[in-house]
């Protein structure tokens, strides 16, 4: 059973350096920069609760979100409460939202090989379909947002996008392989910053993608209440922004 709070990355200086490199060395750019903005609700690990009220929130506006699976973590419970089961995943298939992957393990993929990490990517996308998952699952996030350049390359071929952690909109020459994206957590900051990513977006073109991990009244540091969803995905919606899985966000940019 995995344990997010005791998760200790790499604090080396070397570790270090390597973090910062790895961000600024683009593995597969980004085409073009949408014009009319494009956001992107995405779910890591995930929590039952992001299965229920996390897609009840973007169903209620009429869209659809992405949700990341690390399938090692099937019927586990953890911080953050009660993980999926593949009904839930069944369920959120049959209503329109994405099953993407996050490894078989939630592997720290800057600690591992290239071949280590394509093995955790097969092992992953052999259990969803075991789990009854359809689709092809293209879309991928960086347990923990660590990454490599190596790692990042050897993804390049097999996945459309990669999520990383790191704050940003994703315009042309973004790495697909470590898009941006804003954590939505229960620091209240988040919420505003996601909201002024919005805001930019539509008013010069982008792609903004927010994430969270549980959606409960009293969530974990990592999650995030329903009203405080809820609330941003209005304002994505009442901006003109288009809302998207993150599969289909990136086919329209590329048929735009």
């Amino acid at each position: 059973m995995l344990d997010s709070s005791r998760y200790k990355p790499d604090r080396s200086c070397r570790a270090k350096v390597l973090r910062r490199l790895t961000q600024w060395r683009c593995a597969k750019p980004l085409e073009k920069t949408p014009k009319q903005a494009i956001v992107s609700f995405t779910f890591d690990d995930f929590p039952r609760s992001a299965a229920e009220a996390g897609a009840e929130a973007l169903e209620a506006c009429g869209t659809r979100g992405t949700f990341y699976v690390a399938s090692s973590m099937a019927r586990q419970t953890n911080l953050m409460g009660e993980m999926y089961g593949p009904d839930d995943l069944e369920r959120l298939e049959a209503a329109g939202h994405e099953i993407a992957s996050h490894t078989h393990l939630h592997l720290d993929c800057s600690r591992a090989s290239p071949t280590q990490v394509l093995d955790e990517l097969d092992l992953n996308r052999d259990a969803l379909r075991a789990y009854g998952v359809t689709g092809a699952a293209s879309q991928f996030a960086w347990p923990y947002g660590e990454t490599c350049y190596e790692a990042k390359r050897a993804l390049a071929g097999r996945v459309d996008t990669a999520r990383g952690i790191l704050p940003g909109i994703n315009r042309k020459g973004a790495d697909l392989m470590q898009l941006r994206a804003f954590e939505l957590t229960t620091d209240e900051a988040t919420e505003r910053r996601a909201a002024s990513a919005i805001r930019q977006a539509t008013k010069s073109g982008g792609w903004v993608i927010v994430f969270t991990h549980d959606v409960r009244n009293t969530p974990s540091a990592f999650g995030t209440r329903p009203d405080v969803l809820r609330s941003l995905i209005r304002q994505a919606r009442d901006s003109g922004a288009q809302i998207l899985p993150v599969a289909q966000a990136y086919d329209v940019i590329r048929a735009s």
